[in-house]
């Protein structure tokens, strides 16, 4: 393990700050070119993603300190000073880049879901290297195991759940499908509304993959992640899912139309009968 590349003074490095510094360079790359082959401004493009890189360290931060409270002690210069006290929460991360593209594209009157699929491609390689950045600090420790794929820490007398390198291969299988049915989706017959298919799909390939990658690591790594968050990750999938498919979960009001007012009058009609049934037993002569 590799957590500090170099320290001067106050001052260090730290690979996972490094990683993470890379990741979101290399992935605002990713997203530029994606966005720019859908047609989107590219200087906007920049700023969208400069603007979502910042509500997403501010984010992550609050949630993060607040998270581990007790151990900030209401020090605002543990709280300020990131990179001597290193920490952001994924779940503040996530919220704030998702929330501050989806403002940018309404407020640019932009395709809310063309932009958020371009995204998602720049997100997974940031998200990358971030597992890679904490395989080298030696966060994210998984449970011990006494199995051939257990691995060995500096820190640890027991192998432990390679929780950091199965989330890069689950990350890296997850890219590689959005790729490949990046072009595909759109004719699948399953996902088409009224015979076209609604942008949209690759975004619930990423929630719902994420999310349950999120579950397993609940069960493996030492301190769990929100399994709250994750749930909520599929369930959010689902329904975009569910709304870009134009399935109704709620039942059809019934319409009164031509064919409602021949039930009336045929319904009108069996009440006139039985009436005229009635009162032939009881002795009336309608002849």
């Amino acid at each position: 393990m590799w957590p500090t590349i170099v320290s001067v003074g106050p001052i260090a490095v730290h690979s996972f700050g490094l990683l993470m510094a890379l990741g979101i360079f290399f992935g605002g790359f990713v997203f530029w070119k994606k966005g720019r082959e859908e047609g989107f401004d590219e200087e906007k493009l920049m700023d969208s993603w400069l603007q979502s890189g910042i509500w997403a360290l501010i984010a992550g931060r609050v949630w993060y300190v607040l998270a581990n409270w007790s151990w900030f002690e209401k020090s605002w210069y543990k709280m300020i000073f990131l990179t001597k006290f290193p920490g952001l929460s994924y779940q503040g991360v996530l919220i704030g880049v998702l929330l501050s593209l989806w403002l940018f594209a309404l407020r640019n009157k932009q395709n809310v879901w063309l932009l958020m699929e371009s995204a998602i491609f720049g997100l997974l390689l940031t998200e990358l290297f971030g597992w890679i950045g904490s395989f080298l600090a030696g966060s994210s420790l998984g449970k011990e195991t006494s199995g051939f794929w257990g691995i060995r820490l500096p820190s640890a007398e027991m192998s432990r759940q390679p929780t950091q390198l199965i989330a890069c291969l689950w990350v890296l299988v997850t890219y590689w499908l959005m790729k490949k049915w990046e072009k595909e989706y759109r004719s699948f017959k399953w996902y088409q509304k009224k015979g076209e298919a609604e942008t949209g799909f690759l975004l619930v390939v990423y929630f719902v993959s994420l999310g349950c990658l999120r579950i397993v690591l609940d069960f493996l790594q030492v301190r769990g992640v929100e399994w709250w968050f994750a749930v909520g990750m599929v369930l959010v999938g689902t329904l975009i899912l569910v709304s870009r498919i134009g399935i109704n979960i709620k039942p059809d009001k019934i319409k009164v139309g031509e064919s409602g007012d021949a039930n009336m009058i045929k319904e009108k009609e069996r009440k006139i009968v039985k009436k005229i049934k009635s009162r032939k037993k009881k002795g009336f002569d309608f002849k």
